[in-house]
């Protein structure tokens, strides 16, 4: 008679480090605390150092760095064998989608003389002929990550909705101050 073994939830989690770069943005927010559940080894990190101590993450390792100075690269990916790649340039206003292109090509760069193993990346759904500079930026972006050796695994996103989310944010702002709103017949 041959036993069948269930998998055990306390399983031994990959060895390694993980590093998510853009920790401080709603979705790295959210992934870190996953990724310690499981038990993996974590480094968070994003361009202030103090946005991240403010979560209060037990067990997790902090780095500051910023994907458009390559300098600060090397440290933060150092050791890694995961990295999680969560960063856009939105905020900058314009001229972002150049600013993503860079900060990419400068992750993909050093994510590669650091050995990393896999770089993981959010971007966004892009469809045919889109052109929309915030979703061609995205594609871009994937584009510049995988123009190294290091394996990426694209995982594309429509809009991410949840407390905290920037579009939930501006929906939320939208239904609190405009009582009515008049919308292109598209929408």
């Amino acid at each position: 008679m041959s036993t069948v073994r269930e998998p055990s939830s306390t399983a031994a989690a990959p060895e390694g480090l993980t590093v998510v770069f853009g920790a401080s943005g709603y979705v790295g927010t959210n992934l870190v605390p996953r990724l310690v559940a499981e038990g993996r080894r974590v480094r968070a990190v994003a361009r202030q150092r103090r946005v991240l101590a403010a979560r209060d993450w037990a067990g997790v390792e902090l780095a500051e760095a910023n994907a458009l100075e390559p300098a600060t690269l090397p440290p933060a990916l150092a050791g890694c064998t995961t990295a999680y790649y969560l960063v856009h340039s939105m905020a900058a206003g314009r001229d972002f989608g150049r600013l993503d292109r860079e900060a990419a090509r400068n992750f993909a760069q050093a994510a590669a003389l650091a050995g990393v193993g896999r770089i993981i990346y959010l971007g966004g759904l892009v469809p045919a002929g889109a052109d929309s500079e915030h979703l061609v930026s995205r594609a871009e972006s994937g584009d510049m990550l995988r123009s190294t050796p290091v394996p990426v695994t694209e995982i594309r996103a429509g809009i991410i909705v949840g407390p905290g989310s920037a579009a939930y944010e501006v929906m939320r702002d939208l239904v609190y101050h405009l009582p009515l709103m008049v919308t292109p017949k598209w929408v």
